[in-house]
């Protein structure tokens, strides 16, 4: 019996392995470089995946992405192979979509249809100086060093930035979040139904925060707050070093926590 175990084990192993060749050989990977000003806005649409952004003083957007299967069996297979990843525009606009095809009966959030859906992993080089927007699923997201505005919307999806330097503009559901902040010297809007978001500011950093908790979120601060009316579930509304740019929160079931980068 003993030898029986041993050569299932080898088995299932060697299936995993092949399964992992599979997925490794039906790989995709698509490269793009546009024109795009420093004053220009990069949007991304994706579904699940990873997200990766750098910036830097190239007046371009520079874009790879490799579309990989989730499962080895002959629906995920046929599905990775009819995914698309547009990347199109130039000048002030650039945009990054990933497309399923039109006779597939799968939603935009997956489901209905057979086998599942792949993975798209983008790695992108922007201005530090354009706008970026992501519009996404379940995807996780990293992104350093952005001077601009950020709009981003994603459903389970991960999210960290280092050294924001502009707006923000934020909604999750079930998501985590956690932005660094290199200044804090515009609005930062932040939307979550059971999501954590964490913000990290420079202790010099002076803003105006209205929190609303709901009847189930939670607020927890290392900074001094000059509060005018609080409540561990409720309102939050005061001030951090004199005040400025408004940073708004509203969530139900979720958390804000305010740290000092």
């Amino acid at each position: 019996m003993r030898h029986v175990g041993v050569a299932a084990l080898a088995l299932v192993a060697a299936g995993s392995l092949a399964a992992a060749g599979a997925r490794a050989d039906e790989a995709r990977e698509i490269r793009k470089v546009l024109p795009l000003d420093g004053n220009g806005t990069l949007s991304v649409e994706t579904y699940k995946g990873s997200i990766t952004v750098t910036t830097g003083g190239a007046a371009e957007a520079s874009v790879e992405a490799r579309i990989v299967p989730d499962g080895d069996d002959h629906a995920s297979l046929e599905r990775a192979r009819d995914t698309d990843v547009r990347i199109e525009g130039g000048g002030h606009d650039v945009s990054v979509r990933t497309v399923q095809p039109k006779s597939s009966s799968r939603g935009w959030f997956g489901f209905g249809g057979e086998g599942s859906l792949p993975f798209v992993h983008y790695t992108i080089r922007m201005p530090a100086t354009a706008s970026l927007k992501i519009e996404d699923y379940k995807s996780e997201t990293k992104l350093t060093g952005l001077r601009a505005d950020l709009r981003l919307r994603t459903y389970k999806g991960t999210v960290q930035v280092w050294a924001q330097d502009g707006a923000v503009d934020l909604e999750t559901y079930k998501g985590e979040v956690s932005i660094a902040f290199a200044a804090l010297a515009k609005p930062v809007t932040l939307e979550t139904y059971k999501g954590d978001v964490r913000l990290r500011v420079p202790s010099s950093a002076g803003f105006e925060l209205d929190a609303d908790l709901g009847r189930r979120g939670d607020f927890e601060t290392q900074l001094e707050m000059a509060t005018r009316s609080a409540g561990k579930h409720g309102r939050v509304h005061g001030t951090v070093n004199g005040g400025g740019p408004k940073v708004s929160f509203e969530t139900d079931k979720g958390s804000l926590r305010l740290e000092r980068e």
